[in-house]
C-alpha cells in the first residue's frame, strides 16, 4: 500500500499519481492556483456570512480595510486589487452602505472619485473575527520566515501579471 506524499495529502493516490508522473509543472501550478482560489473564496464565504454579507462583499471590505486611511480609498483601487471590474465594486459598496458597513464619499481633492472607508459599525462585527482571522494567517503560513514569505509573495505578483496579460491573449483568440 503506498503512502500519501506530504506535497498531495487529502488527495487520492490516483490524483498523486497522475500529479507526480506529470512532467508539466505549468499544468500543476495552474491546477494549484485554481485550488488555493477556490479556498480564498470559501473561507471569504464563511467569514462573510458570520456578519451577514456575501463572500464577494467580505473580500471588498477586506480590501477597503486593508488599504483605507485618511478619507478612504478609491473604487478604482479596491477594484485593482481585487482584479474586478469598478462597476462590481460600486454596486456592492451602495449595498454595503445601506446596510451600515461602508461610507461612501467624494473625494476632497477629486469630486470625481469615490472613496470609501469601513465604518465603526463594520469595525465592530470585524473585532469579533480577529481571532478567526489571526488562526487562519498563522495557519497559512506556517512554519516560513519573513524573508520565504516576501519571496513567495513576490513570485505570486509576478505570476499574477503573467496571468493577466494570458488572459488578454485568449481574450485577443490567441
Amino acid at each position: 500500500m503506498k503512502t500519501a506524499r506530504p506535497l498531495f495529502d487529502g488527495m487520492p493516490e490516483s490524483l498523486q499519481d497522475a500529479l507526480q508522473n506529470d512532467d508539466d509543472i505549468g499544468r500543476r501550478m495552474v491546477w494549484d492556483l485554481t485550488a488555493i482560489g477556490v479556498y480564498v473564496n470559501r473561507i471569504a464565504d464563511l467569514l462573510g456570512r458570520r456578519i451577514g454579507v456575501t463572500g464577494s462583499q467580505w473580500l471588498l471590505i477586506m480590501a477597503v480595510d486593508g488599504l483605507g486611511e485618511g478619507e478612504g480609498v478609491s473604487v478604482r483601487d479596491v477594484a485593482a486589487l481585487l482584479n474586478v471590474d469598478g462597476s462590481f465594486v460600486s454596486a456592492q459598496s451602495k449595498i454595503l452602505e445601506e446596510q451600515g458597513i461602508l461610507r461612501r464619499s467624494q473625494s476632497t481633492e477629486d469630486k470625481r472619485l469615490v472613496l470609501l472607508a469601513v465604518t465603526e459599525l463594520a469595525k465592530q462585527r470585524l473585532r469579533v473575527l480577529d481571532s478567526a482571522k489571526s488562526a487562519i494567517e498563522t495557519h497559512v503560513c506556517g512554519e516560513l520566515e519573513d524573508q520565504s514569505l516576501q519571496e513567495l509573495s513576490d513570485s505570486l505578483i509576478t505570476m499574477r501579471r503573467r496571468l493577466g496579460r494570458a488572459m488578454l491573449l485568449v481574450a485577443a483568440g490567441e
